[in-house]
This record gives C-alpha cells, sequence and structure tokens, in this order.
C-alpha cells in the first residue's frame, strides 16, 4: 500500500476542526512523524532517458492502435492502455517525475503494457481469470482516459457464485503529483505482500489470517469470502468530481467483469479515503451494506446558512461538508475510527454528536467505544495513537463490525430517512427527490411504509417532488398531512404546488420547462463529474480581454486536470463540434460570442444579455470591455446536458477554493506580465427554473 502523507495544508484547505471541540478520550493530538515531511523534489530526466522513454511511448502507442483497428476486446484493451495513460500524465506534467527511480521505471511499465498487449494479439490474455493480486483499468466515460485500479481475487472465487466487494479508498500519497506510476505494471496474479486497511485494519495477534472478520493476508489483501478493490481515485484529489465518479466507475467495472453481489459492497477508506468515504457514503449510504471510515476529515461545519453567500453554499454542499449528513447511515451500518491523538478524531466525534442531535442513543461503552443502540453505529479510537491504521483491539472491533455487515448484506428498509442539498445525490433505497424547492438548502424525508407496502406515510421539507419505487401495492400515501388515494404502481410520483401534495399517475411525466433535477442542478463545478468537451474559440472576439482569459483559463484547466486528476481535456475547436459531441457531453465554451462559434449559437437563450458593450445580470449591466461572464446552464442545444462558459473545474483537490455558484461575472485586468487576472464582481445561483432573480 501506498505511503499515507497528512499534510498540515490538508487541515487548512478543507478548514479547520474547531478549535474549542474538546476530543472525548484522554490525549494531546499530534501527527505521526512523517507528517510534516515535505514532498520529494521532482527530478529531471536526462535527454538520453526522454528519448528512451518516448521512443518506448512510440512503440506502445502503435501496439494498442493496432489492437484498436483490430477491434480487439476493448475490456482487454483498457487494461494494456491504462500502462501507457499514465506514462503520457507522467511525461507531459510539469513534476511528474517524482524521483530518479520513476525514470526507469516507465520503460518497465511500458514494456509491462507491451507484454499484456502481444496477450491480447494472441488472444492467451490470463491476468482477467488469475486468482491473487490483479491490476484492471476502465474506460472512463468523463474523459475516455484508462483509469487503473487493483483487485484481491480469493483463490476460492467461483465466477458462479456471488461475491462480496470491499471497497478501499487509499490515503493521500506522499508523491505529489500522484499520476498512478505504482498503480500498474508488475506480474499479475502475485499475492503480494499484506496492505494495511484489511476489513479495516490487520487482525488483533491470534485472529485468523484470511478470515472474513480477519485481515486476509493468505491471499494478498483479499478474502475468501470477498473481492478486495482499491480505487485509485485519479490521484491526490480526495475523492471528488472525476475522483468520485471513479469510484462509481471502477465499482461498476468489478461488477460487470466479475459476479459481485450488489447487496455485499463495503466502502472503506483512510486518511485521504475516509475523507472519500464520508463524502461518497454518506451521499450514496443505500448503496452499500455497510461504511468503515477511518481517520478520514470532514467539513466541520454544522450550519450552511449563516456567513455563506448562496454560491459559497452551492459549492460547499456538493463535497466536503457533510456533517449534516450523517442522518443518511439510519440504515446503512457505520463504524467510524481514528486515533485517541488523531486530529482526525473531531470528524468522527463530530458525526456521532449529530447523530446524537437527530435523536439516536450512542453511549460510551468502554473508554475508547461508543455503540449505537438504537443505530447501527460504532465509533472507536486507539488508545495513545496518532494518524494510523487501527491495531489491537480497535482493529479486531472494526474487522467485526464490517464481518458482520458483509454476512448480513444490505437491506431494504420500510422506513427511511435522508437528507440532501442538492438533486445530485437524491436516492435513498425507494425514495428519489426528483426536485427540491430551494437548491443548497436542507431537505429532508422521512417515509415509512406499512410491511406489506399499502399504506406510506412520508414527512418532507424542502421538497417539491418525489419519486417512490416498489409501490405495486400502495393505495393510500399521507405526505404532510395530505392524504392521498393512489392507486397501484411500479413507480409514483408526488407533486408539491400550492402548499399540497398530488399523485401524478403518469410517473414518467415531466414538468415543463427547464428545472433543477438530478444531474442537472449545478453550480458550476458539477459539469465535471461526467462527460465533457471543451471548446476552443477560433474566431475573432468582440473583446481582446474575454478572449485572453478564455484562452488563459482552458490552458490553467487542462494543466489542473491532468495533474490533480490523471485526465484529459477532451478539446475541439468551436468549428469541428458535431451533433454526437453536443448529444455525449456538457460542453465547456471559452471565448466570447464573437470568438466562439457555438456560444454564438446559444447566447440568446441564456439567462444573461451579453453584447459587444455590456453584459447585463439580474439588472446589473457592466462594460463587456473588461468584464465576462462565467456560468452553468442546460445546453440550449440539448437541455439533457450543461454547458458551462468560460470556466473549467474551479477548485484543486485540497488546495483550491470551494468554487463558483451557478454563475459570476468577473472583472478582468492585465498584470504586468501581461497575464490576466479576474476578481469576481457578483456571483450567485440560478432559481429552481434556471432563471435570475430579479434582483442580486
Amino acid at each position: 500500500m501506498k505511503k499515507i502523507l497528512l499534510l498540515s495544508a490538508l487541515l487548512a484547505a478543507l478548514g479547520a476542526q474547531a478549535a474549542d471541540e474538546a476530543l472525548p478520550f484522554a490525549g494531546k493530538p499530534v501527527v505521526g512523524a512523517n507528517d510534516g515531511v515535505p514532498p520529494p523534489n521532482p527530478v529531471t530526466p536526462t535527454p538520453e532517458q526522454l528519448q528512451a522513454i518516448q521512443a518506448k511511448q512510440v512503440e506502445f502507442r502503435a501496439a494498442i492502435k493496432a489492437l484498436k483497428d483490430a477491434k480487439a476486446n476493448d475490456d482487454l484493451v483498457v487494461d494494456a492502455e491504462a500502462y501507457g495513460w499514465v506514462i503520457e500524465n507522467v511525461v507531459r506534467v510539469p513534476g511528474g517525475f517524482i524521483n530518479d527511480a520513476a525514470i526507469g521505471k516507465c520503460i518497465s511499465v511500458l514494456n509491462d503494457g507491451l507484454r499484456r498487449a502481444a496477450e491480447i494479439k494472441a488472444g492467451t490474455a490470463a491476468w482477467p481469470k488469475l486468482k491473487g493480486r490483479v491490476n484492471r483499468a476502465y474506460r472512463s466515460v468523463v474523459d475516455g482516459t484508462a483509469q487503473p485500479y487493483h483487485l484481491s481475487i480469493p483463490a476460492s472465487y467461483d465466477p458462479a457464485k456471488p461475491t462480496p466487494l470491499y471497497v478501499y479508498l487509499h490515503g493521500r500519497s506522499h508523491d505529489t503529483p500522484d499520476l498512478g506510476l505504482t498503480w500498474v505494471g508488475g506480474n499479475d496474479g502475485n499475492a503480494g505482500a499484506a496492505t494495511q486497511g484489511e476489513l479495516g485494519a490487520p487482525a488483533a495477534p491470534g485472529a485468523a489470517a484470511g478470515n472474513a472478520g480477519g485481515n486476509g493476508r493468505a491471499n494478498g489483501g483479499g478474502g475468501p469470502n470477498y473481492i478486495r478493490v482499491e480505487a485509485f481515485g485519479r490521484g491526490n484529489n480526495s475523492f471528488r468530481w472525476a475522483g468520485e465518479t471513479d469510484v462509481l466507475e471502477v465499482i461498476a467495472s468489478v461488477s460487470k467483469r466479475y459476479n459481485i453481489d450488489p447487496n455485499r459492497i463495503i466502502l472503506a477508506g483512510f486518511s485521504m479515503g475516509g475523507a472519500g468515504g464520508w463524502q461518497i457514503g454518506l451521499h450514496n449510504a443505500d448503496m452499500f451494506c455497510g461504511l468503515e471510515v477511518d481517520a478520514g476529515v470532514i467539513g466541520n461545519r454544522l450550519n450552511l446558512v449563516d456567513g455563506l453567500t448562496p454560491s459559497q453554499r452551492a459549492a460547499n454542499v456538493t463535497y466536503g461538508i457533510m456533517i449534516d449528513h450523517a442522518l443518511n447511515v439510519y440504515n446503512t451500518p457505520l463504524v467510524g475510527y481514528a486515533g485517541a491523538n488523531d486530529a482526525q478524531l473531531a470528524s468522527s466525534t463530530s458525526i456521532r454528536e449529530q447523530l446524537g442531535r437527530e435523536g439516536f442513543t450512542i453511549p460510551r461503552t468502554s473508554q475508547y467505544v461508543f455503540t449505537g443502540k438504537d443505530i447501527n453505529a460504532l465509533f472507536l479510537a486507539n488508545p495513545g495513537q496518532g494518524h494510523s491504521h487501527a491495531t489491537g483491539e480497535t482493529a479486531r472491533l472494526i474487522n467485526e463490525f464490517t464481518a458482520a455487515n458483509i454476512k448480513r448484506g444490505r437491506e431494504v428498509p420500510d422506513h427511511i430517512r435522508f437528507i440532501t442539498y442538492t438533486t445530485r445525490y437524491n436516492r435513498d433505497f425507494w425514495v428519489t427527490v426528483d426536485g427540491l424547492q430551494q437548491s443548497f438548502s436542507r431537505a429532508s424525508v422521512d417515509a415509512e411504509r406499512s410491511p406489506g407496502g399499502t399504506n406510506y406515510t412520508i414527512k418532507t421539507s424542502n421538497v417539491s417532488r418525489l419519486l417512490l419505487t416498489d409501490t405495486s401495492a400502495a393505495d393510500r400515501v399521507t405526505i404532510d398531512d395530505d392524504i392521498l388515494a393512489v392507486g397501484p404502481a411500479d413507480t409514483m410520483l408526488l407533486v408539491r404546488a400550492g402548499g399540497h401534495w398530488t399523485w401524478q399517475t403518469d410517473a414518467k411525466a415531466a414538468a415543463t420547462g427547464l428545472r433543477k433535477q438530478h444531474n442537472l442542478q449545478g453550480p458550476i463545478n458539477d459539469a465535471f463529474f461526467d462527460a465533457f468537451l471543451c471548446v476552443a474559440p477560433t474566431g475573432r472576439a468582440n473583446n481582446a480581454i474575454a478572449d485572453q482569459q478564455g484562452k488563459q483559463e482552458l490552458g490553467r484547466f487542462s494543466q489542473m486536470f491532468a495533474r490533480d486528476f490523471c485526465g484529459e481535456t477532451r478539446t475541439k475547436d468551436d468549428t469541428a463540434v458535431t451533433a454526437d459531441d453536443i448529444a455525449n457531453n456538457n460542453l465547456i465554451l471559452f471565448g466570447d460570442p464573437g470568438s466562439n462559434k457555438v456560444l454564438a449559437r446559444i447566447v440568446d437563450k441564456l439567462p444573461v444579455k451579453w453584447t459587444k458593450d455590456s453584459i447585463t445580470v439580474g439588472g446589473q449591466t457592466y462594460s463587456a470591455a473588461d468584464h465576462m461572464p462565467v456560468l452553468i446552464y442546460p445546453n440550449p442545444l440539448n437541455p439533457k446536458h450543461y454547458v458551462v462558459i468560460n470556466t473549467g473545474l474551479s477548485a484543486q483537490g485540497f488546495r483550491g477554493p470551494a468554487g463558483y455558484g451557478d454563475y459570476a461575472v468577473l472583472k478582468v485586468s492585465k498584470q504586468a506580465d501581461g497575464t490576466l487576472a479576474a476578481e469576481t464582481a457578483a456571483e450567485g445561483v440560478f432559481d429552481e427554473s434556471w432563471q435570475l432573480a430579479a434582483k442580486l
């Protein structure tokens, strides 16, 4: 497993834990001996070394192209192609060669990829059926790149039998940037050395190795009763945006290739992976039969209204600030862990305390253990330990808890309690929030059905549309004191209007006009979870400064996405965009209506007015000579996808700001070195119909 590094900047960037929050265990928070060690200085290969790598890349690209031309099985090709994609990034990203060993490894990784390519060509590819440690990959919907992941397949795996899946999210790598060099190459099928974090952590002394409640060391990380997958997450980005999509695509890829039991999937992670565990687990709790979050940082803010602008709230609720989402583990078992002397203990403590505010009883059952009485939750600390994996008795308790969840499996409940702030994360078992009264504000659903599924009692707040599934026996719904007589149907749509709910007999009926809904609700960064295409301007700009700023931002985003997400900002000139491009991608448009032909086609259909002379937003007018808009909006050429104007992803993993809301107006000025600087003149969010309020 990779070395774990907790950079001090990590806590500062995501929000330091509250200074006055007392830790519940004796001991002073400390960091590990290596936590303050700076990343190594990158090295530069000699011209001869770089030439050798580039020559091998040419050979590798030709081998992959030949396989594609021969229409070889892409499910195999991608497993080889990932080896070359990683090296592409190492070579092209500044600082990609993190040390001298990286230079030599580039050649060996490409040779390993060529070996796989030769096996595909010969029809002898054996790794898909191997047991033990196997590196595989998938082709990402986000950018088409081949992204790697690690598998540990137990010797007892039987393709005829559904098998549990243990999804592990790694901690922050010491390598900066982490472009995936340690995630590819080597021999297939090796049992390999045991890694920490098996079912949470190494087993306590005397625990049976390989047992589902033990550490699985007998087969390189898998267990006799489960497959283990380690998601790369596209590097050190805390499993956000494309990093989050990576985890979901990895689960889908493994489930396609192996017989995975969909009701026995565990999500676990340590440190940065624990942060990903909070983010992905609390937003998608119904996917998993259990969550195991080890020492993961969490946005330690309880109130998402006071002190935040609408734009700041919109940007923050899509990642990181997760305490208020604790209720989403109502039906998903959770074990939260940190060292008793780890500052990260405040994160799991915050979740536990929030569950207490929601009405649950989680008493201290021993000095270092809190156990839920009316909710399946366990909170632990390792005595005397800082930021590291659990050991001893703590590890045993984690493993036993997780093993029990695997054995029990995911259970569909008759009572659901669910929190969301956005329709991006809108589902919990048989409840789907299809619309909010106000996006980026707290919305809740408390829904209970009778054992036979005939009667439903539902309480909501800030919800305008609700979908219920598995309702074939339903005949009565009481929702927010409205009593509805309903008929049986597989899916039931309930709509709130004028303060009352109605049952829509056609559950597929769409609301008229534009509305904020799942995957079409903003803010700007939301466009980068899914497939996107950057569109570069080729024409003559109405205003030179807007054109320069757009091109500068495209360059920044391209460099950032490669470095922080191991990705490819697929880019086309405006004159080359096709109907298929519009149909299949969020379009990221740069320039102005004079320089970008695609932007010119839609500018009159946007909720802002942009002419050669001025930009008008919500009744306020700005000079177009030194201002430009950035925004997200349903693409008028294809309202099933977004259009984004003049910005890429506006938060860079740990290092950047939360990002924009739905729109902003930037004041642009030229610096002494010729580059441009932009400051925000106005910003906000659109309403639920994707329109501007009359007044900002």
